[in-house]
């Protein structure tokens, strides 16, 4: 027995050494078995003679997690001692076993917050020992003599110990208690007194959680690819999280889109306090590559949560969605503007290559009208056409085009020919607005454009004498000018009839039919 403890503990000991924060917290249940010395307290009395003796003991045991860090603990074991006399009237053997039944305690001592693979613990308890003892002797005048008694003596146990939790199911244990018993006065053998022993578990179930994530609410469950700069800076879900531990605590959550995601994206680790529950914002960081995306497809919002104590530990938690395809817009007014290219290399140089030639104007002031009219009219000569899309409800995903889409197809429905036209616009500094137009008496919405003149109010003369033709509007620098309307989809019949149609629009679904009132005639501005 000897040889195996001093076997064992260097074992131990360079496990300490090779890995002090490998495995972390005893899992709730588990079994094990020990074995060791048990050096019983020294009779007052020696007899007379030469005396030699052996005790060992041995122990099966079953622990289960109270609370945090308390376990209940069961132990069955067995102590045997044997003890050879030997004087001048004869020889004796005396022999007695120990079988310790006890119900006790075991507190973990760190902290799980310290994902440490040692594990001291303190323990305590106390229970029945049932003790058997035999005495044969035999002498040079009286044949042998036996006598036996078996007796149950109550005693408690007070001790403590390490676990060097090698694997997650699996630990080595060393163990260190002191047993008192209430034993009769005349007992040959006194068993109180002090038991070393090591041994192993094997463990199951849970180990104790110092987070759980309660649920991942999704904000966002479809992704439209051209909305991906506004994604960047909004958060897509919300991951709840509560601190089950009893000390407060950090987490971090990285966020990733396999095949969409430009690369990882982290929350930066966030304070959460003993027993609260926090909504952990989760953004993911899209990039061009998204735009490459030309049907609907799902996806999966791979997050992994990470708490930093002594330690960092981390969970992993998966949730599907779907990327819709680039061209795909979901109705929201709003989010149309992503749609509009005003940096794009061809839309650029095709709208400055039209100003270019706008002849002088007597009025420098007119820049802005004359501009959008030269534009327009130049697409009108192209042979760029409305093409109405097929019947889709304003509450259905629409198929926009970009601009250089537009252009290629030379063809485009309302939402088409509107990003088109503002993208130019926009390219050359002239700042836009949507309307968008939902009758409830019509299934269908339609959109139009606003460009700013530049003019004060003051000065709608220099555009028309008729002020019903054009909006007073204020732009982004909070300054109020004049805006113009336009019919987009009458770019066949040229910048002076699109801009009646739109005026007269605005003028009977926006004022006399009090659409602006009463909120399906909107004005959104091109930021």
């Amino acid at each position: 027995m000897k040889k195996i403890i001093t076997t064992i503990i260097p074992i131990l000991l360079f496990c300490c050494v090779l890995n002090l924060s490998a495995q972390g917290v005893s899992r709730s249940m588990g079994v094990g078995l020990r074995a060791g010395f048990w050096n019983h307290d020294v009779p007052k009395e020696a007899a007379p003679g030469v005396s030699v003796s052996a005790l060992f003991s041995g122990s099966f045991y079953f622990f289960s997690r109270l609370d945090g860090n308390w376990f209940l603990e069961t132990s069955l074991g067995g102590v045997a001692k044997s003890e050879v006399k030997a004087s001048f009237t004869g020889t004796g053997v005396e022999s007695a076993t120990l079988t310790p039944l006890l119900f006790g305690a075991r507190y973990d001592l760190l902290s799980p917050k310290y994902n440490s693979m040692l594990q001291p613990y303190i323990s305590l308890g106390a229970g029945a020992y049932f003790s058997t003892q035999s005495n044969v002797g035999t002498s040079q005048i009286f044949s042998a003599n036996v006598s036996t008694e078996t007796k149950t003596e109550p005693g408690v146990f007070l001790g403590t110990g390490i676990n060097a939790v090698i694997s997650p199911s699996f630990a080595l244990n060393a163990d260190f208690k002191y047993h008192a018993i209430h034993q009769a006065e005349d007992a040959f053998i006194d068993f109180s007194g002090t038991e070393f022993s090591i041994g192993f578990s094997y463990m199951w179930g849970k180990t104790p959680q110092i987070y759980e994530v309660d649920d991942v609410k999704l904000i966002v469950q479809d992704i439209y690819p051209a909305y991906y700069q506004f994604y960047n800076t909004y958060p897509i879900a919300l991951v709840a999280l509560t601190n089950t531990s009893s000390y407060p605590i950090e987490v971090n959550v990285i966020s990733e889109m396999p095949g969409y995601s430009e690369r990882i994206q982290e929350s930066g680790f966030i304070k959460i306090g003993r027993d609260e529950t926090k909504d952990i914002p989760v953004q993911v960081l899209f990039g061009p590559k998204l735009l490459q995306t030309t049907q609907r497809k799902p996806a999966v919002l791979d997050l992994r949560i990470e708490a930093r104590t002594g330690d960092i530990t981390s969970k992993t938690v998966s949730v599907n969605l779907f990327v819709h395809s680039r061209n795909a817009w979901n109705g929201q007014i709003d989010r149309l503007g992503f749609f509009i290219t005003p940096d794009d290399d061809d839309i650029m140089k095709y709208s400055r290559e039209i100003v270019a030639n706008v002849p002088a104007s007597e009025s420098d002031e007119l820049v802005n009208v004359n501009s959008a009219r030269a534009i327009f009219n130049t697409l009108q000569n192209s042979g760029l056409y409305y093409q109405s899309d097929p019947n889709i409800p304003f509450y259905k995903d629409d198929y926009v085009q970009f601009a250089k889409e537009t252009i290629e197809k030379n063809s485009g429905d309302c939402d088409d020919l509107v990003v088109l036209y503002s993208s130019m616009l926009e390219s050359i500094g002239i700042n836009t607005a949507f309307i968008q137009v939902k009758d409830p008496s019509r299934e269908l919405a339609h959109l139009l454009l606003m460009f700013d003149s530049g003019l004060p109010p003051e000065k709608g003369h220099l555009i028309s004498s008729n002020e019903k033709r054009f909006v007073i509007q204020n732009s982004s620098s909070g300054k109020s000018s004049i805006w113009l309307p336009i019919e987009t989809t009458l770019v066949t019949l040229g910048f002076d009839k699109a801009w009646e149609a739109g005026a007269t629009t605005y003028l009977q679904d926006g004022v006399i039919r009090s659409g602006i009132q009463n909120g399906w005639f909107t004005i959104i501005s091109v930021d």
